[in-house]
């Protein structure tokens, strides 16, 4: 006669088990949570160059990123918000910089425009496009001298150096563009009427001395 088999032993789940499980699904779900709230960030626009104020841009100029910046998002420019006309910079934006709302505006400026000033002395190596810099003039006298030099306009941006075409005068270093406040056009034009020697100086340098 075969013997009887040994009862079965029932397997109980320990708790703590369990609640391992548990603990793991619950960080498992986080992480993805975070992952996909970090994919769903807000699409908005960056600047791939260096923009200056009085610069018209469109669409094509920006390039999209999407970016997790929460309730600052807001003040940021958004692709949807661009109308096709473009924005017109308002201060200068860095390259890499997203584009702030308050930088941008719908027309140009009535108190700032843009003169070619021609220069009697060069720029410094160092001096880029949105740089502030303030216009001194020495004026002209007799006998192709000079007075004692003065600013004529403050705070003006440069926009860019001219690059010299066909016959350039010989008194002349550098030719750039610049933005200058409107209440200042009166005089840089004097100035370059009356054949005055004409130098930029960034701002940094004119305070420091």
């Amino acid at each position: 006669m075969a013997a009887a088999s040994a009862p079965r032993t029932r397997r109980s789940w320990d708790p703590r088990l369990l609640i391992g499980l548990l603990l793991v699904a619950g960080s498992v779900a986080a992480v993805v949570g975070i992952v996909s709230a970090a994919d769903e960030g807000e699409q908005v626009l960056m600047a791939p160059r260096l923009l200056t104020a009085g610069e018209l841009v469109t669409i094509d100029d920006l390039e999209p990123r999407r970016v997790a910046l929460g309730l600052e998002a807001s003040s940021y420019l958004q692709a949807d918000a661009m109308p096709a006309e473009g924005l017109v910079v308002t201060r200068t934006i860095g390259r890499g910089e997203l584009v702030p709302l308050a930088a941008v505006g719908d027309e140009r400026s009535p108190r700032a425009t843009t003169l070619v000033v021609a220069l009697s002395t060069p720029i410094g190596a160092t001096v880029r496009p949105g740089d502030v810099l303030d216009l001194w003039s020495a004026p002209a006298l007799e006998a192709g001298r000079f007075g004692a030099p003065a600013v004529i306009a403050s705070g003006a941006q440069l926009v860019r150096e001219v690059q010299a075409e066909g016959i350039v005068s010989g008194a002349e270093a550098a030719r750039v563009e610049l933005l200058v406040p409107r209440h200042e056009v009166a005089r840089i034009l004097h100035a370059l009427a009356n054949g005055d020697a004409l130098s930029a100086v960034p701002v940094s340098l004119a305070v420091g001395g």
